[in-house]
């Protein structure tokens, strides 16, 4: 990433929230009650075209062509001034390498998702300099947590009125210390397959953050070393670890040995390193800017955004 952050305008009232699917298929039911949600919320919501698509031998939401076509439809509408997702799953990665850089600049929007979207912010940081929000989807979270985390904040930060920093009391300190930079993350198995494309993001200077599901422990170890192989871990002013949701040991979870897991590969490195971020599948998942320069105080326990997502 280069140059100054395009920054997108923070919504109002009777915005219009546009609602896409470039991964899997989502629930019906699932996906009426996190529009719902919005709805009550006081935004208008316009689905893509293909919400409803369960195409192919792996079942996503469209060929790559229509999930390119849903997006496009609303990032071009001038009326859409953001766009939620459906879910993640897999898929994302195809229809992002179709994308102009220069159509998506000409048209910033507000963007929140996470898992496999994650490959999304990479592309919107690294190659439109425009950041995202790391955060509930319209058919996943917002669908399951309607008095929860999720439909307590995302709205307010879509308004811009979300507090300045986030309180972590439980977090686990593995190494102490205060860090800043960018935010730049999501779920580690994108993070682990974005290394050599263009659209990977850079770590230099930033506030990694990382979360990820259904995964043994040795394949979190693993892609934790190709980050590393790759040169990328060094970057990091600092490390905020989320959820780390069914993460087992043979098919058990074991919370000491995957802290074990985690200390012993991260702390070589010299950076403060947490657990317990509230961003993760399953979870609370509180949206975080994704690009905005932040400030981790291990002493504190306190995140804290140092500057402004929207223009």
């Amino acid at each position: 990433m280069t140059g100054d952050l395009l920054k997108p305008r923070r919504l109002r009232r009777g915005s219009v929230i546009g609602v896409a699917a470039l991964s899997g298929p989502c629930d019906p039911a699932s996906l009426d009650a996190g529009v719902a949600l919005l709805q009550a919320a006081g935004f208008e919501v316009r689905l893509s075209s293909n919400v409803s698509f369960k195409t192919g031998p792996l079942s996503l939401a469209g060929t790559v062509d229509e999930r390119l076509a849903g997006y496009l439809e609303l990032l071009t509408d001038p009326s859409v001034e953001a766009i939620l997702f459906t879910r993640g799953g897999y898929g994302a990665m195809d229809v992002i390498a179709r994308l102009d850089p220069d159509v998506v600049r000409q048209n910033v929007k507000i963007h929140c998702g996470f898992s496999d979207l994650t490959a999304l912010a990479a592309f919107l940081l690294t190659r439109c300099q425009i950041p995202s929000l790391h955060g509930p989807m319209v058919a996943a979270d917002l669908s399951r947590s309607l008095t929860g985390i999720p439909a307590r904040d995302l709205p307010s930060v879509l308004l811009g009125d979300a507090p300045g920093e986030i309180v972590l009391t439980e977090a686990e300190v593995l190494v102490p210390g205060e860090a800043a930079g960018p935010l730049v993350g999501g779920c580690l198995s994108l993070l682990s397959a974005l290394c050599g494309t263009p659209d990977a993001f850079s770590f230099e200077g930033g506030l990694l953050f990382f979360e990820d599901i259904g995964e043994e422990a040795y394949r979190i170890d693993r892609m934790l070393a190709q980050l590393s192989r790759a040169g990328r871990l060094e970057k990091a002013s600092g490390i905020l670890i989320g959820a780390l949701t069914n993460v087992t040991f043979g098919g058990r979870e074991d919370r000491e040995r995957l802290r074990a897991v985690l200390f012993d590969r991260l702390s070589p490195f010299g950076v403060p390193v947490v657990w317990g971020l509230p961003a993760g599948h399953r979870g609370p998942n509180v949206p975080l800017p994704v690009g905005i320069r932040a400030h981790w105080s291990g002493e504190s326990r306190t995140l804290k955004l140092c500057e402004e997502m929207f223009s």
